[in-house]
């Protein structure tokens, strides 16, 4: 498969790709904003789940935020119901938040030990596993002096075999590296990469400590599928995408797509798409070549969005020219 199985912190191989599941959360509000998805469909997301299966991931991310943890309960019901070994599945979740256990909305930010050991204990209860691979805070930006609880929290969920390691979900290196230096268990950032945010600052710490890069937007929620080209609006109806979101760069307020990104995007389609790969399969490509460390964790609404980006399995990273010229265009 081109080189992509990666060992990975348990000494598991696995095909260098996973499935987000952000989307099969579901709606959901923090302070009356959207921060989940609408029209979310239970019975599609366990057939992408399975089509997943089928085309050899097996690392699935996940939060106990999606959906106040409804996300969570969707893939331990895909995999009690596959044919696979549960030790054959990597499951990555992350905690971090608070959320309503009536409305499922999000209340807020959490750092203590307490609250962070009731995040996991939760996770294992809904996804139906006895441990869990990987779990990453889930607050970007959080103060590192306010962080350390959080980590100490993980290794004691490590010690007592509730969790195998932990990783920070942050785009900046210096919080990634403070706990890497500390803990053995930290073994994985996870972070945006994609053609607008080649990530150089964070992959240079992670090919230093060794650690492992999970990519997050790698598709840029969609951007780079060419399914909004020449499109007026992404969403109809109330969805993070035209939430007005302060970190969304994809979509303006009102779900239109940034009219720059489209172009810069025409501009990389052939390059993207000159192997015979689709534009979501050069886009996973080049984060595939970025470094051998990277696994990209697009999210799937559907089992075909699931079959094209999958098959990216068998074709492979983009050569480094390809990398070279793409960087070159969208600097």
């Amino acid at each position: 498969m081109n080189g992509m199985n990666i060992e990975l912190w348990n000494g598991q191989s696995a095909p260098r790709m996973g499935i987000g599941t952000w989307v099969m959360g579901g709606q959901q509000y923090w302070n009356g904003m959207s921060v989940g998805w609408d029209n979310v469909d239970d019975e599609q997301s366990l057939a992408t789940l399975r089509t997943s299966f089928d085309l050899g991931v097996r690392i699935i991310d996940t939060a106990a935020q999606y959906g106040a943890g409804h996300s969570e309960r969707i893939i331990g019901k895909a995999i009690k119901h596959s044919q696979i070994p549960r030790e054959e599945f990597i499951v990555c979740t992350k905690a971090g938040f608070a959320c309503d256990p009536d409305t499922g909305d999000v209340l807020g930010e959490v750092d203590s030990k307490e609250d962070i050991t009731k995040n996991i204990d939760e996770s294992l209860q809904r996804l139906g596993v006895e441990y869990l691979d990987l779990v990453k805070y889930h607050i970007n930006w959080h103060p590192i002096d306010q962080s350390y609880e959080v980590f100490e929290a993980f290794e004691e969920a490590r010690l007592a075999g509730k969790i195998k390691a932990f990783g920070w979900s942050t785009d900046d290196p210096e919080r990634a590296s403070v706990f890497a230096d500390k803990y053995d268990g930290f073994v994985a950032v996870q972070h945006n990469l994609n053609l607008v945010t080649p990530a150089n600052n964070i992959l240079n710490l992670i090919e230093e400590r060794k650690l492992y890069s999970f990519n997050r937007q790698p598709l840029a929620m969609g951007l780079l599928t060419g399914k909004y080209q020449g499109v007026e609006k992404a969403a109809e109806g109330d969805d993070i995408r035209s939430a007005g979101a302060e970190w969304m760069r994809y979509f303006n307020k009102g779900g239109t797509p940034n009219a720059d990104f489209l172009q810069k995007i025409e501009t990389a389609r052939g390059i993207l798409t000159g192997d015979g790969r689709s534009l979501a399969q050069g886009s996973l490509g080049y984060c595939l070549a970025k470094s051998p460390r990277t696994i990209p964790i697009p999210g799937c609404r559907t089992a075909k969005q699931a079959r094209d980006n999958f098959a990216v399995i068998e074709k492979g990273p983009l050569t480094q020219n390809a990398v070279s010229e793409l960087e070159n265009l969208f600097a």
